[in-house]
């Protein structure tokens, strides 16, 4: 598995990217129990708890709360219109090498010993799902693209920073959420997902939003 570079918990830069990180969360942190909490509508995998456990420990730094960022939300102080405004334009960008491998073979489990398959686990077996579902709960509108790299020796970060320029370049998208969700890496790596919210470095410096914890 490729390492990406390391960053901190709120505000970093990928040179070579040319672009700057303004929060990042991962799951499972140091002190997490071995599964996320169970999300609501999915079922049997882990792949979609940890996919959204990890954006929200990413936005909560940017957006507060989930729901601050929904057109019609209650203004919670100065920039709130802003944050609205930024997470319209906010693209998410998933990359995963294997998928939702225990989501795949639970359904061929059934379907090999001739029994229906769950039907969440036709729901979940694309992960455009958990996506929606990270979008509904913090009120991103910007386009959602969902990929694996070419090959097992592809760098999944390197490939979504290109997805993200590609859509910013081209005034589809202001800044983008990067997912990426891994169930077990080709050197055995245990689960884990990272989340982190980026745009290129040009735009963000016009961006005078303060992140949660730091001062205007």
């Amino acid at each position: 598995m490729t390492t990406s570079p390391a960053l901190s918990p709120t505000r970093s830069t990928l040179p070579a990217a040319s672009v700057e990180v303004l929060a990042e969360g991962v799951w499972p942190a140091p002190g997490d129990p071995e599964l996320p909490v169970p999300l609501a509508g999915f079922a049997v995998s882990s792949f979609s708890p940890m996919a959204s456990a990890a954006a929200d420990r990413c936005l909560e730094q940017v957006y507060g709360a989930p729901g601050a960022a929904e057109p019609g939300a209650e203004p919670a102080g100065p920039g709130a219109q802003e944050l609205v405004r930024r997470a319209g334009r906010t693209a998410i960008v998933l990359a995963s090498r294997g998928g939702d491998l225990e989501t795949h073979t639970a359904t061929a489990v059934a379907v090999d010993a001739g029994r229906p398959a769950a039907p969440l686990l036709f729901f979940q077996s694309v992960p455009n799902a958990v996506v929606g579902h990270i979008a509904k709960r913090w009120g991103l509108a910007g386009p959602v693209i969902c990929f694996s790299p070419d090959a097992a020796t592809a760098d999944p970060l390197g490939e979504a920073l290109d997805v993200t320029r590609f859509l910013v370049d081209g005034g589809d998208a202001g800044e983008a959420l990067v997912l990426l969700v891994e169930q077990a890496g080709p050197d055995g790596a245990p689960a884990n997902a990272r989340a982190l919210l980026v745009r290129p470095a040009a735009d963000a410096a016009a961006d005078a939003t303060p992140l949660a914890g730091e001062e205007s």
